[in-house]
């Protein structure tokens, strides 16, 4: 057991009993929180992967972007500085 293990269940065990019942509710709750950001991680890369998935698809058929004629252009028009509505 750690130290910081050893010092957790010392103050606990030193608290009555209805405050250790909050520290084991604040306990469950740090885990289910932890728990969330591992399905939320799971989530953006399972994401990640369909997303490569469909460019790969998209490129396969080397239809995007065929209306473009001049990328550099293109993208400068795209980039260019244009009025935020409400920020005139």
């Amino acid at each position: 057991m750690s130290l910081i293990s050893q010092q957790i269940l010392e103050d606990v065990e030193s608290l009555p009993e209805q405050l250790q019942t909050e520290a084991l509710d604040f306990v469950q709750f740090l885990k289910q929180k932890i728990s969330k950001k591992e399905n939320i991680t799971q989530d953006k890369e399972i994401n990640g992967n369909e997303i490569a998935l469909l460019m790969s698809k998209i490129a396969e058929r080397g239809e995007a972007f065929k209306d473009i004629e001049d990328p550099v252009d293109w993208q400068r028009k795209v980039r260019q500085d244009r009025s935020l509505p409400g920020r005139e």
